[in-house]
């Protein structure tokens, strides 16, 4: 039997692995032939697709002929009659040089991606071909370290020999041909067997990686926007209770092989939290390839510093995160740098500077004075300040403990117009006190912008007993419909978010 090229034998391989398609599946293709073989695979049994890599060692006196064979993990398999021939140390460094090869090539083909793990799966490893088996031999040592329910080697050719050596090792061998004379070479089973290039296992493996974004409601808004991002789809899901209350996700979208964006809150924790990372734990558990936890307002984040007797929640979030398998969270403006630090995966915060610069401009409110109602909102204050540029005046207001409690005082001139911008709105006590001194100071009118509106309680509502004309938020947080009535105006961060993604965006808090 021949095949026309490795796309033809994928094809014929997966239609002989059919039976596994539905089972809780991983296909690993050895780079570089195997991994045109393991798309066409992965693609027909919706499985997931990763790399085990695994380097020849060739004989020192003819490189082509194998005598060994190491994964990038270390295991070792070789001839054992030519091992014994081998001068010890130079199988060493040839070893080493190996298995540094194979992490390399890993990096070179998948960048920082995460393997995907086979512990409790059915393992297939496919090739475009076997002939002596070591390559493969120390492939199988890797995975079998990793305690998969089982593996399954596909090939569309293999030596009788080698096959009967390989159903010792694994659980079962799919080979399209097994010829009693084999001819030397897998080669010579192809009508073209061209060398596949490192370029084209990257783009076989970008192929499968159409970016998914699953979005919970309120937050379906910002998916027309992210889906103008070349090569994204909507991935659809849904979120039910069995009777007994217990939450559970409906996954009706195939995220394997797929980067995953998943767009939502946090608050409150005990649906919201909840309902977000079994999403992304299911996601993972299907073979994504990388989650993205959008959360335009992620909660809990003034709960950052060690407090004697008082829980840190900041850091619960990012352990919750990490156990749920989120690579990487995207925030608008979050609280504080402390509170970044406590997550074990990289957080991005984005700036709503160049939002509420635009509608400054938009407004004509260039001669109002910035006002940071605190230290902690200083460099926010700034950030606009430099996208108008530079012009207007800026001051801040600086507390200070003394024996009969805390002691505002400006830094800075204010003049008759004042916009305070902060970056969350939940009581309101604190942007209470900053209009407070602002009418002290003769301010005639005030405008507010901040990030979050919360709008907890009704004790912020004073605010419109001091000269506040508007108070500005954005969209990171849905309004309460019983708010409509009042002068408050929504921002957009749509083209925060569309410009993080499209890598223009100058992000940081």
């Amino acid at each position: 039997m021949r095949f026309v090229n490795r796309k033809e034998a994928g094809q014929l391989l997966a239609a002989a692995l059919q039976r596994y398609k539905g089972s809780d599946v991983v296909v690993y293709a050895l780079p570089r032939g195997g991994v045109v073989l393991g798309a066409e695979v992965a693609k027909a049994l919706h499985a997931p697709l990763d790399l085990v890599v695994a380097r020849k060692i060739g004989h020192p006196m003819n490189p082509e002929y194998a005598v060994c064979a190491v994964s990038e993990s270390g295991y070792l398999e070789c001839n054992p009659e030519e091992r014994a021939a081998m001068d010890p140390a130079w199988l060493e460094r040839a070893i080493a040089a190996g298995r540094e090869e194979a992490q390399r090539r890993r990096k070179r083909y998948l960048d920082d991606r995460q393997p995907i793990s086979a512990t409790g799966k059915t393992a297939i490893l496919v090739d475009d071909g076997i002939a002596t088996g070591l390559t493969m031999f120390a492939a199988i040592d890797e995975i079998k370290a990793q305690h998969p329910k089982q593996i399954i080697v596909a090939v569309p050719v293999i030596p009788p020999e080698t096959n009967q050596r390989l159903e010792q090792m694994v659980d079962a061998v799919v080979a399209l041909e097994v010829p009693a004379l084999f001819l030397g070479a897998v080669g010579a089973y192809y009508e073209v067997f061209t060398q596949v290039s490192d370029e084209e296992v990257i783009r076989q493996l970008q192929q499968l990686d159409s970016i998914l974004i699953f979005a919970f409601s309120p937050y379906q808004r910002f998916e027309n926007g992210l889906l103008q991002i070349p090569g994204t789809e909507i991935g659809h899901f849904s979120v039910a209770r069995f009777a007994n209350g217990e939450l559970y996700i409906d996954l009706r979208t195939t995220a394997a092989n797929n980067p995953c964006i998943v767009i939502g809150t946090i608050t409150p924790p005990d649906t919201n939290l909840t309902s977000l990372s079994l999403l992304c734990h299911t996601l993972a558990q299907k073979g994504a390839a990388g989650i993205t936890a959008v959360l335009p307002y992620l909660a809990y984040m003034r709960q950052d510093k060690p407090e004697p007797g008082r829980s840190r929640a900041a850091s619960w979030i990012g352990e919750i995160f990490h156990a749920s398998h989120i690579a990487k969270v995207i925030t608008v403006d979050i609280h504080s740098q402390a509170a970044m630090d406590l997550f074990p995966m990289p957080v991005v915060s984005l700036s709503p500077a160049a939002v509420f610069a635009q509608e400054i401009r938009r407004r004509d409110l260039l001669d109002a004075t910035l006002v940071a109602p605190d230290e902690g909102a200083l460099d926010r204050c700034e950030a606009v300040r430099r996208l108008l540029g530079n012009t207007q005046s800026l001051a801040h207001f600086h507390k200070e403990r003394t024996p009969d409690g805390v002691r505002s005082s400006l830094n800075g001139e204010v003049g008759k117009r004042a916009i305070i911008i902060d970056d969350i709105l939940d009581t309101g006590s604190t942007l209470i006190a900053c209009c407070e001194a602002l009418r002290q100071l003769g301010v005639m009118e005030i405008m507010i912008f901040v990030t979050h509106g919360l709008f907890t309680g009704t004790a912020w509502q004073r605010l419109w007993s001091f000269p506040v004309k508007c108070l500005y938020c954005t969209d990171t947080v849905p309004i309460p419909a019983d708010l409509a009535h009042m002068p408050i105006s929504v921002l957009s961060i749509q083209p925060v978010l569309e410009n993080c993604f499209t890598g223009k965006n100058d992000v940081g808090a």
